[in-house]
């Protein structure tokens, strides 16, 4: 394909010894840097803005042209949240002392993108035929439960995977996010409702008005799908091809990867998805009368907003508190909360738990997805979701299913029932890993069979980090562990034993190969699943053929990548639910639906983390 873009040509600025420099049509020069450790073979440009957030619970503006030549060589500011002091949580995101990012954080201008890429591509590389080639495109959504995190986390450091790409003589570009969190990107009420409604009357000329001016509880995905519309119309200028973009994330940003399939306004932006640890309904929608309004009441109080306020200056008086503020008053209160999207009518007009394994919502041009799970998820998100003691037990219990359901779940998972504080946290482990994640992309996998098009390809990763493990015993294969071998920066070396490393190499090329294939049926590596293989059938034998077995698998032919123990990359089994599980989990689902469709949505769901009470 020929090149379009406006990179300034070897003739000029650049060269292997300057500064990188790359000129976007419409918006002004940025100059980036050559990533450490590559031998110039990779340049970023970090801090790039896509989108400005000029108010408080408003959807984001396009990014506005620039004087001069922008500094891309320095992370800029993340989304606004509240950090832990956290040993292990600063080791598992890179920063060694304490997770601690406060000094660098903007509301305003925290939606900027950092851009990995071949510097060959910056300085001139042609193809056989001497056109320009536009390169595959990887955009990274982090996860952090729509809570926390940021594209400036070490460990999401992108250089190095660009490297391998270049190394495999597959070259591809990436590109991370940044996008609003927790109560700044996912808050909603009948007062947020009211607002934007009015505003979108009163304010926006009928001629100007947008889809999304009044959508509420979902400006998080709103930024994301501002930046991809940013890829789509500038990418080119750093030598990538709109028409090839592949949108990974992992945990919140797998669930964000998925809501974003199921919005029609977002198709075409992607062909392809890569979806780690997380779908949709693993953090189903709030709405804004029920568990919405009770976020936004809790927050007021905290805040010292009066209760008898009428409701449009209730959320005046919020949007003058500083994000700081918002952020500490809800880390100090001693609930866990989930941060999800909003059922308003405008992004969403219906629960996801009843629209994700329906094939008919996604993309007609939807290409590809790969989805898969560590074995061990539960292990990581015990304190927060599980039952930790006997003491818990009926409680935890009592969220999943409906009392009429109680028995089945007994037979399924608790027959004997636990009868110590172990063999609680050992039962809700392999509860979080069913509900929160297996079944969710049990859904998606649903869906993507039976899509016209899309390719299914599944993954499951069986490998742990001695490093973790020791630090953490029985953390195992646990949540996020996947993400030390794709990313492989420094961050990711400091974690990883001289094998480990090895293995990190088959991961990137798995994943590499992923989004530079030219088709799915060119890329031998990786199994895709025939229509047939998901069907439900009876539950077999546990059977050490099969990885991740256990008596809930199901024996079926080996069509999914498995990242294993012994640090071998072979095509083996994901960790698969049986025909009574899943018939289990779908009837849950669907009562917790219903309960929040009848004005019970704080009695019943896994995504209520332990109750939370306003």
């Amino acid at each position: 394909m020929v090149l379009t873009s406006h990179i300034q040509d070897n003739n000029d600025t650049n060269s292997i010894h300057s500064p990188p420099v790359v000129t976007i049509s419409g918006l002004g020069a940025v100059r980036g840097a050559f990533a450490k450790d590559t031998d110039n073979k990779v340049a970023k440009f970090l801090n790039v803005p896509f989108g400005l957030v000029q108010e408080r619970w408003r959807p984001a503006i396009k990014v506005q042209p620039w004087d001069g030549v922008r500094d891309g060589t320095k992370m800029g500011p993340m989304p606004p949240q509240q950090t832990d002091n956290n040993p292990f949580l600063g080791v598992f995101l890179g920063v060694p002392e304490k997770f601690d990012f406060q000094k660098e954080m903007n509301e305003r201008d925290c939606l900027n993108c950092n851009i990995f890429m071949p510097s060959s591509a910056i300085l001139g590389s042609d193809d056989q035929e001497g056109r320009k080639e536009e390169l595959p495109v990887l955009v990274w959504i982090h996860g952090g439960g729509l809570r926390n995190g940021s594209n400036s986390v070490p460990l999401y450091e992108c250089s190095n995977l660009v490297l391998a790409s270049i190394e495999l003589n597959k070259p591809m570009i990436v590109v991370a996010l940044n996008y609003r969190l927790n109560y700044l990107g996912f808050l909603s009420s009948k007062e947020l409702l009211l607002d934007a409604q009015e505003y979108t009357k009163k304010s926006i000329p009928t001629t100007g008005q947008q889809w999304y001016d009044a959508s509420v509880g979902n400006w998080g995905l709103l930024d994301q799908i501002l930046g991809l519309e940013w890829i789509q119309d500038h990418i080119q200028a750093f030598s990538g091809n709109p028409k090839q973009v592949t949108v990974m994330g992992e945990s919140g940003g797998a669930v964000a990867v998925s809501y974003l399939q199921l919005i029609p306004q977002a198709r075409g932006l992607f062909k392809r998805s890569i979806i780690q640890s997380g779908a949709a309904s693993m953090m189903p929608q709030m709405y804004p009368d029920q568990d919405g309004q009770a976020m936004f009441d809790r927050l007021c109080r905290l805040c010292g907003v009066p209760e008898d306020l009428p409701p449009l200056e209730k959320v005046a008086r919020l949007r003058q508190v500083p994000a700081e503020k918002l952020i500490v008053e809800d880390m100090n209160a001693t609930q866990f909360i989930l941060f999800r999207p909003t059922v308003d009518g405008v992004v969403f007009s219906e629960d996801c738990r009843g629209t994700l394994g329906d094939a008919s919502r996604y993309d007609p041009e939807l290409e590809w997805v790969m989805t898969g799970n560590t074995a061990d998820e539960g292990t990581m998100m015990l304190a927060q979701l599980g039952a930790t003691s006997l003491a818990e037990y009926n409680s935890f219990i009592t969220r999943l299913c409906s009392p009429q359901d109680r028995a089945t779940f007994t037979t399924l998972y608790a027959t004997p029932p636990p009868k110590t504080d172990a063999e609680t946290q050992s039962l809700s482990t392999r509860i979080i890993d069913n509900y929160g994640f297996r079944y969710p992309a049990h859904q998606l996998s649903q869906a993507i069979l039976a899509h016209p098009h899309a390719q299914l390809s599944r993954y499951h990763f069986d490998r742990h980090t001695d490093k973790i493990e020791s630090m953490a015993p029985g953390m195992k294969a646990h949540h996020g562990v996947e993400l030390f071998f794709v990313f492989g920066n420094q961050t990711c070396l400091n974690i990883l034993s001289e094998e480990e490393r090895v293995l990190a190499r088959k991961v990137q090329s798995v994943w590499i190969e992923f989004v530079t294939a030219s088709s799915p049926k060119v890329a031998t590596q990786i199994p895709k699943i025939s229509s047939g293989l998901l069907a439900t059938s009876p539950s077999y034998p546990s059977s050490t053929d099969v990885v991740g077995a256990g008596e809930e698998a199901v024996v079926a032919e080996k069509e999914a990548i498995v990242f294993g123990k012994d640090f071998e990359v072979s095509r083996g089994t994901v960790e698969r639910l049986s025909a009574e599980e899943i018939a289990f989990w779908r009837k849950a689902m669907a009562f917790a639906a219903e309960q929040t469709r009848l004005g019970k949505a704080s009695e019943y769901g896994f995504d209520l983390a332990k109750g939370f009470k306003a």
